[in-house]
Protein backbone atom coordinates (compact mmCIF):
# COMPACT_ATOMS: atom_id res chain seq x y z
CA UNK A 1 0.00 0.00 0.00
CA UNK A 2 2.82 2.38 0.64
CA UNK A 3 4.37 1.96 -2.35
CA UNK A 4 0.91 2.43 -4.30
CA UNK A 5 0.49 5.76 -2.67
CA UNK A 6 3.86 6.96 -2.51
CA UNK A 7 3.81 7.16 -6.82
CA UNK A 8 0.60 8.74 -6.61
CA UNK A 9 2.28 11.48 -4.32
CA UNK A 10 5.08 11.83 -6.65
CA UNK A 11 2.82 11.85 -9.72
CA UNK A 12 1.27 14.57 -7.97
CA UNK A 13 4.12 16.30 -7.15
CA UNK A 14 5.04 15.98 -10.91
CA UNK A 15 8.58 14.40 -9.55
CA UNK A 16 10.71 12.25 -11.71
CA UNK A 17 12.48 8.79 -9.37
CA UNK A 18 15.51 10.80 -9.70
CA UNK A 19 13.94 14.32 -8.22
CA UNK A 20 12.72 12.84 -5.13
CA UNK A 21 15.48 10.91 -4.65
CA UNK A 22 17.84 14.23 -4.53
CA UNK A 23 15.27 15.71 -2.17
CA UNK A 24 15.37 12.73 0.63
CA UNK A 25 18.91 11.87 -0.19
CA UNK A 26 18.90 8.13 -1.41
CA UNK A 27 19.22 6.63 -5.07
CA UNK A 28 16.30 6.40 -7.80
CA UNK A 29 16.78 2.43 -7.10
CA UNK A 30 15.81 2.72 -3.88
CA UNK A 31 12.96 4.77 -4.71
CA UNK A 32 11.97 2.61 -7.25
CA UNK A 33 11.75 -0.33 -4.17
CA UNK A 34 9.79 1.85 -2.11
CA UNK A 35 6.98 2.04 -5.02
CA UNK A 36 7.15 -1.34 -6.08
CA UNK A 37 6.65 -2.56 -2.72
CA UNK A 38 10.42 -4.31 -2.84
CA UNK A 39 11.57 -2.21 0.40
CA UNK A 40 10.08 -0.26 3.17
CA UNK A 41 10.98 3.34 4.09
CA UNK A 42 11.16 3.09 7.79
CA UNK A 43 9.55 6.40 9.91
CA UNK A 44 12.60 8.92 9.52
CA UNK A 45 12.56 8.12 5.62
CA UNK A 46 8.85 8.56 5.18
CA UNK A 47 8.77 11.42 7.52
CA UNK A 48 11.36 12.97 4.79
CA UNK A 49 8.86 11.83 1.68
CA UNK A 50 6.06 13.45 3.35
CA UNK A 51 7.88 16.82 3.50
CA UNK A 52 9.82 16.21 -0.45
CA UNK A 53 5.71 15.38 -1.40
CA UNK A 54 4.09 17.95 0.27
CA UNK A 55 1.62 15.08 2.36
CA UNK A 56 1.09 13.84 5.97
CA UNK A 57 2.47 10.96 6.77
CA UNK A 58 -0.89 9.74 7.09
CA UNK A 59 -1.77 9.47 3.22
CA UNK A 60 0.69 6.51 3.13
CA UNK A 61 -1.45 4.57 5.40
CA UNK A 62 -5.00 5.05 4.33
CA UNK A 63 -6.24 1.85 3.24
CA UNK A 64 -9.53 2.58 1.36
CA UNK A 65 -9.12 2.47 -2.18
CA UNK A 66 -10.93 4.76 -4.57
CA UNK A 67 -10.87 4.70 -8.40
CA UNK A 68 -11.81 7.17 -10.79
CA UNK A 69 -14.40 5.32 -13.70
CA UNK A 70 -16.53 6.73 -15.56
CA UNK A 71 -13.87 9.58 -16.68
CA UNK A 72 -15.10 12.60 -18.89
CA UNK A 73 -12.66 15.28 -19.60
CA UNK A 74 -13.42 18.36 -21.45
CA UNK A 75 -11.36 17.65 -24.65
CA UNK A 76 -7.93 19.16 -24.53
CA UNK A 77 -4.53 18.57 -25.36
CA UNK A 78 -3.13 17.32 -22.49
CA UNK A 79 -0.32 14.40 -22.08
CA UNK A 80 -0.77 11.15 -20.31
CA UNK A 81 1.98 12.41 -17.24
CA UNK A 82 -0.37 15.83 -16.65
CA UNK A 83 -3.16 13.38 -16.77
CA UNK A 84 -1.41 11.27 -13.88
CA UNK A 85 -0.91 13.92 -11.58
CA UNK A 86 -4.01 15.65 -11.86
CA UNK A 87 -5.85 12.52 -11.34
CA UNK A 88 -3.10 12.02 -8.23
CA UNK A 89 -4.35 15.37 -7.09
CA UNK A 90 -8.43 14.43 -7.32
CA UNK A 91 -8.26 11.00 -5.21
CA UNK A 92 -5.83 12.75 -2.39
CA UNK A 93 -8.88 15.27 -2.40
CA UNK A 94 -11.70 12.51 -3.15
CA UNK A 95 -10.22 10.26 -0.01
CA UNK A 96 -10.16 13.11 2.14
CA UNK A 97 -13.93 13.84 1.64
CA UNK A 98 -14.94 10.08 1.65
CA UNK A 99 -12.94 9.52 4.49
CA UNK A 100 -14.94 12.35 6.18
CA UNK A 101 -18.17 11.05 5.24
CA UNK A 102 -17.62 7.79 6.83
CA UNK A 103 -17.44 9.04 9.98
CA UNK A 104 -21.06 10.22 10.31
CA UNK A 105 -23.21 7.51 11.15
CA UNK A 106 -26.01 9.07 8.36
CA UNK A 107 -24.57 9.70 4.81
CA UNK A 108 -24.25 13.61 5.00
CA UNK A 109 -24.51 13.98 1.21
CA UNK A 110 -26.95 12.69 -1.00
CA UNK A 111 -26.06 10.46 -3.98
CA UNK A 112 -26.58 12.41 -7.68
CA UNK A 113 -29.59 10.69 -10.03
CA UNK A 114 -30.64 12.63 -13.25
CA UNK A 115 -34.20 13.49 -13.00
CA UNK A 116 -36.74 12.07 -14.00
CA UNK A 117 -39.29 13.88 -16.57
CA UNK A 118 -36.97 15.06 -19.10
CA UNK A 119 -36.95 14.84 -22.68
CA UNK A 120 -35.86 11.09 -23.91
CA UNK A 121 -34.36 12.61 -27.25
CA UNK A 122 -32.35 15.64 -28.27
CA UNK A 123 -33.01 16.08 -31.94
CA UNK A 124 -31.67 20.00 -32.34
CA UNK A 125 -29.28 21.98 -30.62
CA UNK A 126 -31.37 24.58 -30.41
CA UNK A 127 -33.96 22.27 -28.20
CA UNK A 128 -30.89 22.16 -25.57
CA UNK A 129 -32.54 25.52 -24.16
CA UNK A 130 -35.40 24.23 -23.02
CA UNK A 131 -34.19 20.65 -22.08
CA UNK A 132 -31.74 23.32 -19.28
CA UNK A 133 -34.66 25.21 -18.65
CA UNK A 134 -36.57 22.01 -17.48
CA UNK A 135 -33.53 21.11 -15.18
CA UNK A 136 -33.35 24.76 -13.43
CA UNK A 137 -37.63 23.79 -13.01
CA UNK A 138 -36.97 20.10 -11.65
CA UNK A 139 -34.53 21.76 -9.17
CA UNK A 140 -36.52 24.41 -8.37
CA UNK A 141 -34.18 27.57 -9.65
CA UNK A 142 -36.08 29.31 -11.81
CA UNK A 143 -34.84 31.61 -14.33
CA UNK A 144 -32.67 34.09 -11.40
CA UNK A 145 -28.92 33.86 -11.80
CA UNK A 146 -27.33 30.71 -9.53
CA UNK A 147 -25.24 32.45 -7.09
CA UNK A 148 -23.12 29.49 -5.89
CA UNK A 149 -23.09 26.61 -8.51
CA UNK A 150 -21.29 24.21 -6.33
CA UNK A 151 -23.67 24.55 -4.15
CA UNK A 152 -26.38 23.77 -5.81
CA UNK A 153 -24.52 20.45 -7.59
CA UNK A 154 -23.37 19.43 -3.99
CA UNK A 155 -27.20 20.02 -2.73
CA UNK A 156 -28.14 16.81 -5.78
CA UNK A 157 -25.46 14.57 -4.86
CA UNK A 158 -22.51 15.70 -7.45
CA UNK A 159 -19.50 16.20 -4.96
CA UNK A 160 -17.52 19.29 -6.16
CA UNK A 161 -13.36 19.44 -6.02
CA UNK A 162 -11.23 21.94 -6.37
CA UNK A 163 -7.68 21.11 -7.31
CA UNK A 164 -4.58 23.46 -7.56
CA UNK A 165 -3.94 23.59 -11.53
CA UNK A 166 -2.83 26.26 -13.05
CA UNK A 167 -4.75 28.16 -15.50
CA UNK A 168 -2.44 27.83 -18.32
CA UNK A 169 -2.07 24.43 -18.40
CA UNK A 170 -4.64 22.44 -20.62
CA UNK A 171 -7.01 20.51 -18.08
CA UNK A 172 -10.77 21.63 -18.97
CA UNK A 173 -12.36 19.82 -16.37
CA UNK A 174 -13.55 16.39 -15.53
CA UNK A 175 -16.45 14.59 -14.28
CA UNK A 176 -16.22 10.90 -13.24
CA UNK A 177 -17.98 8.26 -11.02
CA UNK A 178 -16.10 7.48 -7.51
CA UNK A 179 -17.24 3.82 -5.69
CA UNK A 180 -20.57 4.84 -7.36
CA UNK A 181 -20.74 8.91 -6.32
CA UNK A 182 -20.48 11.32 -8.78
CA UNK A 183 -17.59 14.20 -9.20
CA UNK A 184 -17.17 17.17 -10.92
CA UNK A 185 -13.60 18.52 -10.56
CA UNK A 186 -12.22 21.91 -11.65
CA UNK A 187 -9.11 24.10 -10.35
CA UNK A 188 -8.84 26.72 -8.31
CA UNK A 189 -6.77 28.74 -10.56
CA UNK A 190 -9.20 29.69 -12.83
CA UNK A 191 -11.91 32.75 -12.73
CA UNK A 192 -15.01 31.89 -11.65
CA UNK A 193 -17.15 32.32 -14.53
CA UNK A 194 -14.41 29.51 -16.08
CA UNK A 195 -14.86 27.01 -12.97
CA UNK A 196 -18.70 27.82 -13.66
CA UNK A 197 -18.83 26.74 -17.44
CA UNK A 198 -16.93 23.96 -16.79
CA UNK A 199 -18.74 22.61 -13.86
CA UNK A 200 -22.39 23.57 -16.37
CA UNK A 201 -20.18 21.80 -18.86
CA UNK A 202 -19.62 18.98 -16.89
CA UNK A 203 -23.22 18.80 -15.57
CA UNK A 204 -24.54 18.57 -19.66
CA UNK A 205 -22.36 15.52 -19.82
CA UNK A 206 -24.38 13.98 -16.96
CA UNK A 207 -27.92 15.12 -18.27
CA UNK A 208 -27.29 14.64 -21.74
CA UNK A 209 -26.18 11.15 -21.55
CA UNK A 210 -28.01 8.81 -24.26
CA UNK A 211 -30.03 11.92 -25.31
CA UNK A 212 -28.47 13.10 -28.39
CA UNK A 213 -28.73 11.69 -31.93
CA UNK A 214 -25.77 10.37 -33.87
CA UNK A 215 -25.42 14.23 -35.84
CA UNK A 216 -24.97 16.35 -32.44
CA UNK A 217 -21.68 16.50 -31.30
CA UNK A 218 -21.46 15.80 -27.92
CA UNK A 219 -19.19 18.32 -26.37
CA UNK A 220 -20.53 21.66 -28.75
CA UNK A 221 -23.84 20.26 -26.89
CA UNK A 222 -22.79 20.00 -23.35
CA UNK A 223 -21.20 24.07 -24.12
CA UNK A 224 -25.31 24.76 -25.40
CA UNK A 225 -26.23 23.17 -22.28
CA UNK A 226 -23.61 25.42 -19.95
CA UNK A 227 -24.60 29.31 -21.43
CA UNK A 228 -28.21 28.14 -21.09
CA UNK A 229 -27.95 26.61 -17.66
CA UNK A 230 -26.05 29.70 -16.60
CA UNK A 231 -27.94 32.54 -18.60
CA UNK A 232 -31.84 31.19 -19.68
CA UNK A 233 -33.69 32.56 -23.12
CA UNK A 234 -35.85 33.94 -20.23
CA UNK A 235 -32.93 35.55 -18.19
CA UNK A 236 -31.15 37.09 -21.24
CA UNK A 237 -34.00 38.37 -23.30
CA UNK A 238 -35.06 40.28 -20.07
CA UNK A 239 -31.79 42.05 -19.63
CA UNK A 240 -31.00 42.54 -23.20
CA UNK A 241 -34.48 43.09 -24.83
CA UNK A 242 -35.87 40.71 -28.09
CA UNK A 243 -34.11 42.53 -30.63
CA UNK A 244 -30.61 44.48 -30.84
CA UNK A 245 -27.97 45.60 -33.12
CA UNK A 246 -25.78 46.33 -30.99
CA UNK A 247 -24.61 45.40 -27.38
CA UNK A 248 -22.36 47.71 -25.02
CA UNK A 249 -19.24 46.03 -24.03
CA UNK A 250 -19.98 47.46 -20.58
CA UNK A 251 -23.62 45.90 -20.80
CA UNK A 252 -21.79 42.54 -21.42
CA UNK A 253 -19.54 43.23 -18.48
CA UNK A 254 -22.38 44.09 -15.83
CA UNK A 255 -24.54 40.55 -17.38
CA UNK A 256 -21.45 38.48 -16.94
CA UNK A 257 -21.28 40.44 -12.88
CA UNK A 258 -25.17 39.11 -12.45
CA UNK A 259 -25.12 35.73 -13.98
CA UNK A 260 -21.59 34.29 -13.56
CA UNK A 261 -21.09 33.83 -17.38
CA UNK A 262 -17.94 35.44 -19.20
CA UNK A 263 -18.88 38.29 -21.76
CA UNK A 264 -18.36 35.98 -24.53
CA UNK A 265 -20.80 34.00 -22.98
CA UNK A 266 -23.26 36.43 -23.14
CA UNK A 267 -23.07 37.98 -26.64
CA UNK A 268 -23.12 33.38 -27.54
CA UNK A 269 -26.31 33.15 -25.47
CA UNK A 270 -27.46 36.49 -27.23
CA UNK A 271 -27.05 34.86 -31.28
CA UNK A 272 -28.12 31.66 -29.59
CA UNK A 273 -31.53 33.33 -28.58
CA UNK A 274 -31.47 35.18 -32.01
CA UNK A 275 -31.77 38.98 -30.14
CA UNK A 276 -28.35 39.54 -32.24
CA UNK A 277 -27.35 38.53 -35.28
CA UNK A 278 -24.90 35.91 -36.82
CA UNK A 279 -22.90 38.19 -38.25
CA UNK A 280 -22.85 41.06 -35.05
CA UNK A 281 -21.87 38.23 -32.94
CA UNK A 282 -19.01 37.32 -35.31
CA UNK A 283 -17.89 41.10 -34.95
CA UNK A 284 -17.99 40.85 -31.14
CA UNK A 285 -15.89 37.86 -31.38
CA UNK A 286 -13.41 38.92 -33.68
CA UNK A 287 -13.17 42.49 -31.37
CA UNK A 288 -12.62 40.28 -28.56
CA UNK A 289 -9.76 38.29 -30.43
CA UNK A 290 -8.27 41.50 -31.22
CA UNK A 291 -7.85 43.28 -27.69
CA UNK A 292 -6.98 40.00 -26.09
CA UNK A 293 -10.04 39.70 -24.40
CA UNK A 294 -10.79 36.21 -25.60
CA UNK A 295 -7.95 35.35 -22.85
CA UNK A 296 -8.39 37.98 -20.61
CA UNK A 297 -12.12 40.47 -20.44
CA UNK A 298 -12.25 43.67 -19.47
CA UNK A 299 -13.36 44.72 -16.14
CA UNK A 300 -13.10 43.04 -12.78
CA UNK A 301 -13.08 39.12 -13.01
CA UNK A 302 -15.55 37.05 -11.85
CA UNK A 303 -15.09 35.67 -8.03
CA UNK A 304 -14.43 32.13 -7.42
CA UNK A 305 -16.28 29.49 -6.58
CA UNK A 306 -16.61 28.88 -2.86
CA UNK A 307 -17.15 24.68 -1.95
CA UNK A 308 -18.73 25.52 1.24
CA UNK A 309 -19.99 22.09 1.91
CA UNK A 310 -16.98 19.86 2.92
CA UNK A 311 -15.82 22.76 5.65
CA UNK A 312 -19.01 22.93 6.62
CA UNK A 313 -19.07 18.82 7.12
CA UNK A 314 -15.67 19.13 9.10
CA UNK A 315 -16.38 21.67 11.58
CA UNK A 316 -19.82 19.69 12.31
CA UNK A 317 -17.70 17.02 12.56
CA UNK A 318 -15.53 18.54 14.59
CA UNK A 319 -18.45 20.00 17.08
CA UNK A 320 -20.28 16.56 17.25
CA UNK A 321 -16.78 15.20 18.60
CA UNK A 322 -16.82 12.54 15.72
CA UNK A 323 -12.93 13.94 15.22
CA UNK A 324 -10.54 16.30 17.13
CA UNK A 325 -8.45 19.48 16.09
CA UNK A 326 -5.72 17.78 14.37
CA UNK A 327 -7.61 15.70 12.13
CA UNK A 328 -9.40 18.82 10.94
CA UNK A 329 -6.75 20.48 10.26
CA UNK A 330 -5.38 17.35 8.32
CA UNK A 331 -8.49 17.05 6.16
CA UNK A 332 -8.53 20.65 5.42
CA UNK A 333 -5.18 20.29 4.36
CA UNK A 334 -3.96 23.61 7.23
CA UNK A 335 -1.65 23.26 10.04
CA UNK A 336 -3.55 22.78 13.73
CA UNK A 337 -2.32 26.82 14.18
CA UNK A 338 -3.83 27.97 11.14
CA UNK A 339 -6.95 25.70 11.67
CA UNK A 340 -7.28 27.48 14.73
CA UNK A 341 -7.60 30.63 13.87
CA UNK A 342 -9.76 29.27 11.26
CA UNK A 343 -12.31 28.53 13.47
CA UNK A 344 -12.11 31.34 15.01
CA UNK A 345 -12.72 33.88 12.34
CA UNK A 346 -13.80 31.26 9.48
CA UNK A 347 -10.71 32.84 7.30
Amino acid sequence: MVGERLLRARDAADLSLRALAEKVGVSQTTISKYEKEQATPDSTMLLKLSRALGVKTEFFFRTEKFVLENKEYRKRAISSVQLRAIESKILDEVERRFELESLFPNPPSSKFEVPTGLPLKINYMYEIDAFADKVREIWSIGSDPISDLSDVSEEHGIRVFMIDESADNQFDGLAATVNGHQIIVVSKDWSGDRQRFTLSHELGHLMLEGRLVPKLDEEKASDRFAGAFLLPEKAVKKVLGDKRKTIEIAELGLIKEEYGISMQGVFIRANQTKIISYEYSSSLWKLFKKQGWDKNEPGKPYPSENIHVFKRLILKALALEYIGESKAAELLGMSVKKFHKFRMTGK
